[in-house]
């Protein structure tokens, strides 16, 4: 019997250990329209928050009017919030590449609670297209 409760025991201290670092993730997905046909897929995703920090990414995939994947670009930031107050503490960006299309430029930073990334991309025949995103952070932690 001490041997099972021993058992019992440990085990709950290690699911109680475990349960702060336990996240969940929240995700958001908006459509944008473009006249000639083209759209982009824009998600948000909020990996969820310790008490203090959270680290997120926004992400815009554009698609062709055929609906062929041409490019993504990523948004990642961390911040770090009190309830009173955040900030936006980094970025970094990553992109894709599909169908012959490059990346002209890209700079990513960070000013207050939001974190900006911009971002131009050339189509095989000769256009361009700008993204700008960003994510800011509430002091509760909530990013958008």
């Amino acid at each position: 019997m001490k041997r099972f409760s021993a058992s019992v025991v440990a085990v709950l201290l290690l699911f109680n250990m475990l349960l702060p670092y336990a996240k969940c993730t929240d995700t958001t997905v908006e459509r944008i329209d473009y006249d000639d046909g083209s759209y982009a897929i824009v998600t948000t995703t909020s990996s969820g928050a310790t008490r203090a920090q959270t680290a997120d990414s926004k992400q815009y995939t554009y698609y062709d009017p055929l609906g062929r994947k041409c490019f993504f670009y990523i948004l990642y930031a961390t911040f770090t919030y009190d309830g009173t107050t955040s900030s936006a503490d980094s970025s970094t960006a990553e992109a894709g590449i599909y169908r012959d299309w490059s990346v002209d430029s890209h700079s990513e930073y960070t000013s207050g609670r939001t974190a900006y990334g911009n971002a131009t991309f050339s189509s095989p025949s000769g256009g361009t297209r700008p993204v700008a995103l960003t994510l800011t952070c509430s002091a509760n932690g909530r990013v958008e």
